[in-house]
C-alpha cells in the first residue's frame, strides 16, 4: 500500500479489469456512521451462509472493525488489507460458511489509486473460492469505499430516518454515480435505502420516513424497514444472529429481519440470472 500518492477517490487507473466476477457481491454503505450498517451486513452474511455448502466471504473495509469483532466466532485469520497488497500471500480454502477478511490498522494506509487497482485485481481471485461476498464499508467516501463500489454487484443503504437522512441519501447517490464513472460506466445496482432502527410509535420517526420517501421517490426505497428493538442490541452484544436470541420479542425480530434478508437474496439471485 502506497501512502504517499494521494488521490481524489473518483477514478480508477487505466488497464484495471473491471468486468463482473462470478462471486455475487453486496456492499452495505452509507456515508454516515451509526445507521445500522454493521448490524445489517453481519446478519446478511449469517443468513446467506445458512444454505448448505454456500461459501460466503465477508470483507470488513471499515477501519473501526465493528463487523470483525461481531463475527469473531466465524472463520477468521485473513485480513481485508491483504487484498490491497500484491506482495501479501493469500491462502484461500473452498470451505462452506463465512470466511472473515477482518479489519486491521493497515486499512488506514489505503490512500492511493494504485491501492484501489491492486484491490480490484486481487478481488477477482475470490471468485474461485466463494459464492457470495458481503462488504461492510466505513462512514466516508474514500479509497476504501471506492474499492468496495468498484467490485459491487448490489448496494443497499441502511439509513436512520432523522432530519439529515435526505442529505445522507444524496451523498450516497452521488457516490454511486462516481463509482459507476470510475468503473468504466458499469452500473451499480442499487437495492435501495433501508430505514433502520425505526421507532414505529414515534410520530417524528414515521414523518421523517414519509418525507424521505417523498424526496427520493419510492423506487429508491427498499420496501421494508427495520424497527428499533432491544433484541437487536442483545444479539450484537452476544455476537450472533438475532434468530439465536431467546426471550420476549426474539421471534418477531427474527421474522422481521429474515424477511428483509430473503428479499435481498431473491433480488440478487434474480439479477444474477438476468446477467448470466
Amino acid at each position: 500500500m502506497n501512502a504517499t500518492s494521494a488521490m481524489a477517490p473518483t477514478t480508477i487507473e487505466r488497464g484495471c479489469d473491471l468486468r463482473k466476477t462470478d462471486v455475487k457481491t453486496i456492499v452495505i454503505s452509507l456515508l454516515k456512521g451509526g445507521v445500522g450498517k454493521t448490524f445489517f451486513a453481519t446478519h446478511l452474511a449469517w443468513y446467506l451462509a445458512e444454505q448448505a455448502g454456500r461459501r460466503v466471504a465477508f470483507l470488513d473495509l471499515d477501519p473501526q472493525g465493528s463487523s470483525t469483532r461481531r463475527l469473531a466466532k466465524e472463520r477468521t485469520g485473513l485480513f481485508s488489507a491483504d487484498l490491497f497488497d500484491p506482495d501479501e500471500k493469500l491462502v484461500l480454502e473452498d470451505a462452506p460458511g463465512i470466511t472473515v477478511f477482518g479489519a486491521d490498522p493497515r486499512l488506514q494506509m489505503v490512500k492511493a489509486a494504485q491501492d484501489v487497482h491492486d484491490f480490484i485485481v486481487r478481488f477477482r481471485g475470490l471468485s474461485a473460492h466463494f459464492d457470495y461476498c458481503v462488504i461492510d464499508t466505513g462512514p466516508k467516501w474514500d479509497e476504501l469505499t471506492l474499492s468496495a463500489m468498484a467490485v459491487a454487484d448490489e448496494v443497499i443503504a441502511p439509513v436512520q430516518v432523522a432530519e439529515d437522512s435526505l442529505e445522507c441519501a444524496k451523498m450516497l447517490l452521488t457516490a454511486l454515480k462516481k463509482a459507476e464513472a470510475a468503473r468504466g460506466g458499469r452500473k451499480v445496482n442499487f437495492l435501495g435505502l433501508l430505514p433502520s432502527m425505526v421507532n414505529a410509535f414515534d410520530k417524528r420517526d414515521m414523518d421523517n420516513a414519509v418525507k424521505l420517501t417523498q424526496a427520493v421517490g419510492p423506487a429508491m426505497m427498499f420496501p421494508a424497514f427495520v424497527k428499533a428493538r432491544p433484541t437487536y442490541k442483545h444479539s450484537a452484544e452476544n455476537h450472533h444472529a438475532v434468530w439465536h436470541e431467546k426471550g420476549s420479542g426474539a421471534k418477531a425480530a427474527a421474522d422481521e429481519i429474515r424477511s428483509i434478508l430473503a428479499e435481498v437474496e431473491r433480488r440478487v439471485e434474480a439479477r444474477a440470472k438476468e446477467t448470466a
